[in-house]
């Protein structure tokens, strides 16, 4: 959408109903993800209801039951979900409280008995357009003026799900024009190379990831070096002709390894710095993912809600955080990845790593052309993680529903975003799952080409 951007008469109506509700009690029980989007819509949503004098009991979880669901509404008169219930519509029907539901992800259907907030549903793609910590930030705003500056903890969550490398659009558009009007968002521009001490930032890259550099501290030594930046330079230090020859030095390696133009151009999309944070949303989504990754989900909510001390405790986190997903990524490397016809996939040891893994494999040095899959055996069961691409998407594929339909039949569950979705499957029948997924990723390709 270009500047000026409006939102749909039934989302902001929807929103209306969501406060009128909200001021009507005094104790709120919140379920959200455990991500940066959903650690991120928690964020938003605590604060503000303490700014609003209102009690709160939030929970972050990796996967909604039925049985949390029941667990969370007992005793409780208001029960608020962000960035999940979309998809639970028949058990939050069932329950005696009243619920409120902000949720970007894909609505089956609408409902009448539930506050059912989704940019779906007013016809702005979730997936793109509208995170659920812009829905949250949207809810905030209504609520009080003075929300607006949680803007910055709402962006965590739209950079958090890679809503921004392909420029704003809908909601999260609309929300940067009135924070700008507020002074509470900078744009600054993209740039290939990281924020804040170079070396140091270089070694701890996956977006981008440099073979030979990310990880490896020899490796950015020697970069800098022959870029000509002294080792203990920070970004903002550095003159032009230094900041271009280093950046020509990284995108010269990345193509090296393959890795596509369009996703050098996704690396310097531009960022949105927030001055009460004194950060870009990339780095606050990064402190944010660490914490949710690393199983300290309150650490992050801490943080969102302005912890100093929660601050120290992310970026340490976020410290090891990097140093795991380096070390996964050296083992994918080495093992190699599977292709099938229309797929690519490989085993991970580190469940909570296996969507950076799959994202950063596919746009980095595995093939853009299949959606990525990453395989982690829990012993019981196998957990199922997958990645698309834009391009993917615009040739008819549509992960959601080939991990969804997939793992029905081989009797597990699945679903998600078009672009990025994940799966449940009994062990011993991954591979029936595998061929599945392959053969209907297939067929959604020619499906869309025939159609056109």
């Amino acid at each position: 959408m270009e500047p000026g951007t409006t939102l749909p008469d039934k989302l902001l109506s929807r929103i209306s109903i969501a406060k009128a509700e909200i001021d009507r009690f005094h104790e709120v029980r919140i379920i959200s993800h455990y991500d940066a989007d959903g650690i991120s819509s928690a964020g938003v949503l605590c604060s503000a209801l303490l700014r609003a004098g209102k009690r709160f009991h939030a929970t972050m979880t990796k996967s909604l039951t039925n049985d949390l669901i029941s667990e969370m509404a007992e005793g409780c008169d208001l029960l608020i979900l962000s960035d999940m219930g979309s998809s639970h519509l028949d058990s939050l029907e069932r329950l005696a409280c009243k619920v409120i539901v902000l949720d970007h992800h894909a609505p089956p259907r609408d409902s009448d008995k539930v506050v059912h907030v989704n940019p779906h549903l007013a016809g702005i793609d979730g997936m793109t357009s509208g995170s659920a910590s812009a829905v949250c930030m949207l809810l905030a705003a209504e609520m009080d003026e003075r929300n607006w500056d949680l803007l910055g903890i709402a962006f965590a969550g739209i950079a958090g799900d890679r809503q921004a490398i392909r420029g704003l659009s809908g909601l999260n558009q609309w929300l940067f024009e009135e924070g700008l009007k507020r002074n509470v968002v900078e744009v600054r521009p993209g740039s290939m190379l990281p924020e804040g001490e170079l070396l140091s930032g270089l070694v701890g890259s996956t977006d981008p990831y440099v073979i030979g550099v990310s990880g490896s501290t020899e490796g950015a030594k020697a970069l800098l070096e022959e870029a000509g930046v002294p080792l203990k330079a920070r970004a903002e230090e550095i003159d032009e002709t230094q900041r271009m020859k280093l950046s020509s030095l990284l995108a010269l390696k990345l193509t090296a390894q393959g890795t596509p133009v369009v996703t050098l151009d996704e690396v310097v999309h531009e960022r949105y710095h927030f001055p009460r944070w004194d950060m870009s949303a990339d780095a606050f989504a990064g402190l944010l993912n660490a914490c949710g990754r690393s199983n300290h989900e309150g650490v992050g909510l801490a943080l969102a809600l302005g912890d100093e001390e929660a601050m120290k405790h992310a970026r340490a986190l976020r410290q090891e955080y990097v140093d795991e997903v380096q070390a996964s990524l050296l083992r994918v490397i080495g093992k190699g990845i599977t292709k099938g016809e229309n797929i690519q996939y490989f085993l991970n040891e580190n469940l909570g790593l296996s969507g950076i893994l799959s994202g950063v494999t596919m746009q980095y040095f595995g093939d853009r052309d299949k959606p990525t899959l990453a395989l982690a055996d829990t012993g019981a069961e196998i957990k199922v993680s997958s990645r698309g691409t834009f391009e993917l998407l615009d040739q008819g594929v549509d992960l959601a529903a080939a991990l969804r339909e997939s793992a029905q039949k081989v009797g597990g569950v699945g679903g998600g975003h078009r672009i990025a979705s994940g799966a449940t499957v009994p062990r011993g029948r991954e591979q029936e799952f595998l061929d599945l997924v392959d053969k209907m990723v297939g067929e959604q390709k020619a499906q869309k080409k025939d159609a056109a």
